[in-house]
């Protein structure tokens, strides 16, 4: 008997589902809503989590997709995920939808609520045909239902790695409140018996054919690589372009001639291997001969893939391949996605040279003689590239003032520093001279003691001049790429210190007191009329005018530590503060 009918009897049989379902579970304005009404029986929650799993309940047409290729993945649409044309590979679910629910497929492609509407009557129908008598015989009839091939030994990680995702989702108290269900208590362990360590765990050595330890070796068919004649050289970061287990599935597919030395899980980082490093996948065209290519599930127009576990999970990947290949190095992470002339180098196709060029891990945008658009906009290169080089060194300033200099830098330069001066103060950063080579060499400046603090911006062809701090520290980042440098820069920091302690106050009336005149001076001259002056703590006025009847003062763009009265109380600008006159 295959594995995949013995899993069919087992989910089938197995008391797995422990839900604490409510009686009434909360109404939701959503399309969901209406399906539950028309299918009670449906347990609430399993049709945002088939949908999740599938679209991250997004409804899907032709305008999510950026290309169509013979190699690329079959099409899903609507909320649900549904497969028009399987390329004779998947199976055409949309079809099979339609056929149960008497919903036409046009309406079905056009309409979300149509979409989940017919999902949730042909879960039904088969249900019922199944004699389904609660939710523990409900991932069987997921199963009937998905686009995923059934009935080979190679097909049944894939649809198991679907069928898991739905009960995660299901797990989850913040989806859980997010879509206003109860939280699921299912026993995965018990569920998927001895497929569950490969299924759960992104961190477990699964087989030793792998490269990578962290990785499940789940191997493509020979049809689909061929053995690398060039050394490796550079990493190609793409999406999926449809879900994990899809693409899984699809790289098994002899016919779609496409495949990729790594997937990633959006919703743990769970890794998948399916070509060894050794070998030619066939991801990136021309540059398939000297890259590994690592898929990440997700969509181009879809940042919500993005996750912090497929983030990590794929920084640590890259970071072990770095320390395999020594031509590929962290610090040549692409990291330059919008230059100072409005160029974003992360939308849309830009080569960035082939197989010589300094940026060893890139997305496949970024390589010559592509088409698709991957990873896209939506991906966070600033951040992958500091968590690929985690751990760098920080050069420590700490005092009153000092100099801030770095002349006549090198290439391949990643330098950190941070300031720190004494506690109530402020750190200031002026710069004197300011020079790094245009579009490929840049300063980065934090509001706090590390480079993941609040960012205050970024420099490459205009001086960043005064730079202030919300505190008493700074974070200062550069990095350099491989080819041309230049002068660098001279700048000097200074630690300012309010000269007196912010005044504590209540307004009784509406007479102010003057005791104050080293900050603002508040008073009225005549009916009508509000004469108003405004310091800093350190004694430089921001502005003195006459009011008549009322202003709103905007002070969101202002340095910290600037104060004025609002009637009745002291209050520090850091957002609107209306003041009236007297």
């Amino acid at each position: 008997m295959k594995r995949t009918a013995l899993l069919l009897l087992f989910l089938l049989s197995f008391p797995f589902w422990a839900a604490a379902q409510t009686t009434e579970p909360p109404m939701r304005s959503n399309v969901f809503d209406k399906a539950y009404q028309a299918c009670p029986s449906i347990p609430q929650g399993l049709l945002e989590a088939i949908s999740f799993t599938n679209t991250r309940c997004r409804h899907l047409t032709d305008a999510d997709y950026f290309h169509d290729s013979p190699e690329a993945m079959p099409r899903a649409y609507g909320m649900m995920g549904l497969v028009k044309d399987g390329k004779n590979y998947f199976r055409e679910n949309l079809h099979l939808v339609s056929l149960l629910s008497d919903i036409p497929e046009a309406e079905i492609l056009e309409s979300p609520e149509a979409n989940v509407m017919a999902y949730a009557l042909a879960f039904d129908s088969q249900a019922r045909e199944g004699h389904t008598s609660g939710i523990k015989d409900c991932l069987s009839v997921i199963q009937q239902l998905s686009e995923l091939p059934i009935g080979e030994e190679k097909d049944v990680f894939p649809m198991q790695s679907m069928l898991y995702s739905v009960c995660v989702f299901l797990n989850d108290s913040v989806r859980a409140a997010e879509f206003g269900f109860s939280k699921y208590h299912i026993d995965l362990k018990a569920t998927f018996c001895e497929c569950y360590d490969k299924l759960a765990a992104p961190s477990l050595k699964m087989s030793r054919l792998g490269d990578y330890p962290g990785a499940i070796w789940d191997p493509a068919p020979e049809c689909n690589w061929e053995e690398r004649t060039k050394e490796v050289s550079a990493v190609v970061i793409h999406d999926t372009e449809g879900s994990y287990a899809g693409s899984i599935s699809w790289f098994k597919n002899c016919d779609a001639q496409v495949s990729a030395h790594y997937v990633i899980r959006s919703i743990d980082g769970q890794i998948t291997q399916m070509v060894r490093e050794k070998d030619k996948a066939w991801h990136a065209r021309t540059a398939n001969g000297y890259t590994i290519g690592i898929e990440h599930e997700g969509y181009v127009n879809n940042p919500s893939y993005y996750t912090e576990a497929m983030y990590q999970s794929s920084a640590d990947l890259v970071r072990d391949i770095c320390s395999r290949y020594a031509v590929i190095d962290g610090h040549r992470t692409f990291y330059r996605d919008t230059l100072d002339n409005g160029t974003c180098l992360n939308n849309g196709l830009h080569d960035l040279g082939g197989e010589n060029a300094c940026t060893k891990i890139r997305g496949h945008q970024h390589y010559p003689d592509q088409s698709h658009t991957d990873p896209g906009p939506y991906w966070d290169w600033d951040y992958y590239y500091k968590l690929i080089n985690e751990g760098m060194p920080v050069d420590a300033l700490e005092g009153d003032s000092g100099r801030l200099d770095y002349q006549n830098y090198g290439d391949d330069e990643r330098r950190i520093w941070v300031i720190r001066g004494p506690e109530e103060s402020t750190i200031q950063l002026d710069f004197s001279s300011f020079s790094l080579e245009d579009d490929y060499d840049f300063l980065w400046i934090y509001d706090g003691d590390n480079v993941y603090a609040p960012k205050i911006g970024r420099w490459n062809t205009q001086s960043p001049g005064v730079v202030k701090a919300s505190g008493n520290t700074m974070c200062i980042e550069f990095r350099s790429d491989c080819l041309t440098t230049d002068a660098g820069w001279e700048a000097l920091w200074k630690a300012l210190t309010p000269s007196v302690p912010i005044p504590e106050v209540t307004i009784e009336s509406g007479v102010f007191p003057n005791p104050f005149s080293d900050w603002f001076i508040v008073k009225s001259d005549r009916e009508g009329f509000t004469d108003m002056t405004v310091f800093d703590v350190y004694g430089n006025v921001m502005f003195s005018e006459r009011f008549v009847n009322e202003i709103e003062i905007d002070a969101s763009n202002w340095a910290s530590g600037v104060y004025v009265v609002n009637y009745g109380q002291p209050v520090k600008l850091g957002k609107v503060v209306k003041l009236v006159k007297l």
